[in-house]
């Protein structure tokens, strides 16, 4: 039975001319065959007509007979069958001779109403199969042509030829339009629920799909599978749970959504703006920040004011601790997980000395979300300080000097890259330098004469000429009132800043807010900083004497323009400096 089926299978055709020329031999089929190449089209409906009639005429036959003639009907069916296994392969061309006879015109209809009598196979599989069936038990019961026996049988063979090479399926439409195939209703109502459940979980709340989904039958190749898969997607697409919306990252860290990627650049330019100006050439995140288009649920709530502060704000807080009783600045430290040093850096102004209850202390910076790393070019006039020479004179104590003959200062243009770190000063490149004065040279006594043990003089000069800035006392930046703790003397970058009196430099390095700073103890116990330096010209443990150039002048650290911080410190007190000078 397979082999028969696979010669059916390799040529419907060549089976149809095979039947034919067996019909031919038969008185039923051969006027038909002969008059008309399309009665090869009916065939099968011919041949189950042809059972039937048998059938009607042979009911008469006895039982007995019937079984008494069983044996040779079944042994001549059996060289029929086997006949037209091998007759099959000379189909071709008995076909190829009918074909000539009937005319071409014939032979391309026979071909057409051949296929139309697939589609009735198609159509009548079940009645052909019940027809067979009722034949097998005529067949049983009474004697009947093995010619026909053997069309009924090459009929079967070709309806389940046709079985094997198609499989049922249906078209599914969502509103009138094609989103693929399934395999039966049952997989459809799958497909439904799984799109439901996904719509479900992505909007928070039940969801039932209600659009119109329509099936129509249709014929696949034997193998062909389904596609389920593009089918709920497209169903899943169809229900509009998803929209399109762009988001902007930090270091892979999704912050919100916007409808438009302007929106969220106009966001992050809200965050540079503050620390541009008409001198900036480079400015980036230093964190990766990226914008790009995402699918979010169609009830996201977009909220840019919400996101605005967040870009805006801080990654995470400062923290303050609280002085209580018994605490000292050491025990904070140590609780903090910070040295001494550290937590003083982070609180310049504290004195770890003398604290007070209800004092707060700076423990953790913030940390903002989003670090701003700024270039600006900037160019400006230093002052080239005139060389000194020095002569000797006795009658001056040693480290004691007194002016000879004064030289004049010459000035030098600078043209430099300056890197900022959301507005603070961390990197200064010279780009170019050029002299426009030259500086003349300044003569000065130096004394001989063996100086007494201490170098204080126990009265203080100005650090520095300049413009006083801001004095000491309570001030008022940028709308809110703070506690000015020294003096500000402006003056240009770079101008040489001298130590207001003799002492030992016991810090000399960066110092939080104040930038470089050295600070100079004093024999009597005062101590005197000079904060915001763009330089140091000494080290801590360097014995220094009044007038000493020790540092020059910045704005490094917390300064919003160049200039020295002096301050003044008795028993660990900020004083006025002007009381001192």
């Amino acid at each position: 039975m397979a082999s028969l089926r696979r010669v059916s299978g390799n040529a419907a055709e060549k089976v149809k001319h095979h039947l034919k020329g067996a019909a031919s031999r038969a008185k039923e089929a051969a006027a038909t065959c002969k008059g008309n190449a399309k009665a090869t089209t009916y065939l099968w409906k011919l041949s189950a007509g042809s059972v039937v009639a048998e059938y009607k005429a042979t009911a008469r036959v006895t039982r007995a007979a019937c079984k008494a003639k069983m044996a040779p009907v079944a042994a001549k069916v059996a060289p029929a069958v086997a006949a037209c296994k091998a007759k099959a392969a000379s189909a071709a061309m008995v076909c190829s001779d009918l074909a000539r006879v009937a005319g071409v015109s014939s032979y391309r209809s026979a071909r057409k109403n051949w296929d139309k009598a697939s589609e009735w196979g198609k159509e009548n599989w079940e009645k052909a199969g019940v027809v067979a069936s009722r034949v097998r038990v005529r067949v049983d019961r009474h004697p009947v042509s093995p010619l026909l026996y053997i069309t009924l049988l090459c009929v079967g063979i070709g309806a389940v030829a046709f079985n094997g090479m198609y499989t049922k399926a249906y078209v599914a439409y969502v509103n009138g339009e094609e989103v693929g195939v399934v395999s039966s209703e049952e997989e459809l109502s799958s497909i439904v629920g799984n799109v439901e459940t996904r719509v479900a979980s992505v909007l928070g709340e039940e969801y039932s799909y209600d659009a119109e989904i329509t099936l129509a039958p249709t014929y696949l190749d034997a193998g062909t599978q389904t596609n389920a898969r593009a089918v709920e997607d497209a169903l899943f697409e169809d229900t509009g749970a998803m929209m399109n919306a762009y988001a902007v990252s930090v270091d892979g860290q999704e912050l919100g959504y916007a409808q438009t990627s302007e929106e969220l650049q106009t966001m992050l330019d809200n965050v540079t703006e503050p620390y541009l100006n008409e001198q900036t050439v480079e400015h980036h995140f230093t964190q990766d920040v990226e914008i790009y288009e995402v699918e979010v649920p169609s009830n996201t709530q977009f909220t840019p004011d919400t996101l605005q502060s967040t870009l805006s704000g801080n990654k995470e807080e400062a923290e303050y601790v609280t002085v209580e009783r018994g605490d000292t600045f050491n025990s904070i430290a140590e609780a903090a997980g910070l040295t001494g040093d550290e937590l003083q850096a982070l609180n310049p102004d504290a004195d770890g000395s003398q604290l007070t209850v209800g004092d707060q202390l700076l423990v953790k910076q913030a940390v903002p979300m989003l670090t701003v790393e700024t270039v600006v070019t900037e160019t400006y006039e230093e002052t080239i300080q005139s060389p000194v020479e020095y002569v000797d004179n006795p009658n001056l104590y040693e480290g004691t000097t007194r002016l000879k003959a004064a030289g004049q200062d010459g000035v030098e243009k600078i043209e430099a890259r300056i890197t900022c770190i959301n507005g603070q000063e961390t990197q200064r490149e010279e780009v170019s330098r050029t002299t426009v004065q030259e500086a003349t040279t300044t003569y000065m006594y130096q004394g001989t004469k063996e100086k007494p043990a201490t170098a204080s003089t126990g009265s203080f000069i100005w650090p520095l000429s300049g413009t006083i800035t801001s004095r000491f006392g309570y001030r008022n930046i940028f709308g809110s009132t703070s506690f000015h703790s020294g003096l500000d003397i402006a003056a240009p970058y770079g101008t040489q800043i001298s130590a207001a009196d003799g002492g030992t430099v016991t810090f000399a390095g960066w110092r939080g807010s104040y930038g470089q700073t050295v600070i100079i103890t004093h024999d009597d116990g005062t101590v005197t900083y000079y904060a915001h330096c763009s330089s140091l010209l000494v080290n801590a443990g360097d014995k220094v004497y009044q007038g000493q150039a020790i540092a020059r002048v910045g704005m490094t650290g917390t300064a919003t323009g160049y200039h020295c911080h002096f301050e003044v410190r008795v028993n660990g007190k900020s004083v006025n400096p002007e009381n001192y000078l």
